[in-house]
């Protein structure tokens, strides 16, 4: 899903606690925003990728950004 549609879940209260996850392949933090939807729960770009944060912060931001309070970080 995208920010937008992540934003308009979020303000709807249909996505849970946002989990932010160490990324698979190299550096970096991926999002999942599970809850009830039928999108992919992973924050994409607008060309449908998995975005992929170089920072921690930076993804924490964009979170709260979209209206989060909390976000749980797994390694």
């Amino acid at each position: 899903m995208n920010l937008k549609e992540a934003e308009l879940l979020c303000q709807a209260g249909a996505l849970e606690v946002p989990v932010i996850r160490k990324h698979d392949q190299g550096e970096g933090w991926t999002v999942t925003l599970d809850g009830k939807h039928n999108l992919n729960p992973m924050l994409e770009t607008a060309r449908g990728q998995v975005r992929v944060f170089k920072r921690l912060d930076a993804a924490v931001g964009v979170l709260f950004e979209i209206g989060f309070s909390e976000v749980q970080v797994v390694r």
